[in-house]
């Protein structure tokens, strides 16, 4: 069994959690915690509904939990985000820049070599699925399409820094003659459907995936880069 390196994909950042204000009507000293002071509270519902979702599912994120855990209140909360929906279609457009983040850097370093990229490339993705199932499927699967749909488009370069690194390392590859001369958009999703394929069988706990997955993933990049020539 292959041991995978899930390091360089915790994509989440640590939140702090802070009480509100609790009042009584009685003649006790009223018990009072720290109130949500920090400056950045859109960032901060951003990550927290982000740190919900991969611990606890897609559909644990609820605007009365996101104000206790922050010490906020809705009325604040509203300020940011009209409704679950917005902060959602937020939370999955943030998904999207820290994934770019990860592999952007991969396709462009030229130290190494474009078969050396596109191997380094899939295991981050699978790697990526694997430590964050939840996320990976708030990001990829069908609960939310409808809200990606509405914010993504990936035909804008600046929406899709990765998608665009992956046809830039496409057309190194054709340039080298590794891969064809064809529609390196249509070579960028045949790959990603591939890998794509592979985790989420893998994170859907297919046995048969688990107990040969390196093998099963050595071939199809072999039988992938195959295909593209």
């Amino acid at each position: 069994m292959v041991t995978l390196n899930v390091n360089n994909v915790n994509i989440i950042s640590s939140i702090l959690f802070n009480s509100c204000y609790n009042t009584t009507m009685n003649n006790e000293p009223a018990k009072k915690t720290s109130p949500y002071h920090h400056g950045n509270l859109k960032e901060s519902l951003m990550e927290t509904a982000l740190e919900m979702i991969d611990k606890e599912g897609l559909d644990s994120v609820t605007l009365r939990d996101l104000t206790q855990r922050l010490g906020t209140s809705r009325t604040a909360v509203y300020r940011h985000f009209e409704n679950k929906e917005a902060l959602i279609q937020a939370v999955i457009k943030k998904g999207y820049e820290q994934l770019d983040l990860m592999f952007t850097p991969i396709f462009q370093d030229r130290t190494q070599s474009v078969a050396e990229r596109f191997e380094r490339m899939g295991r981050a993705y699978l790697d990526f699925a694997i430590a964050h199932p939840n996320l990976y499927r708030l990001l990829f699967g069908d609960n939310y399409r409808q809200e990606r749909e509405e914010i993504c488009d990936y035909k804008d370069e600046s929406q899709a820094t990765g998608l665009y690194a992956l046809i830039g390392l496409l057309l190194e590859a054709q340039d080298e003659g590794i891969i064809a001369l064809e529609n390196p958009m249509i070579q960028a999703a045949t790959v990603w459907a591939s890998i794509h394929g592979l985790a989420s069988l893998l994170i859907d706990g297919h046995l048969m995936m688990k107990d040969n997955f390196e093998a099963i993933y050595e071939y199809s990049q072999a039988l992938l880069l195959k295909g593209l020539r």
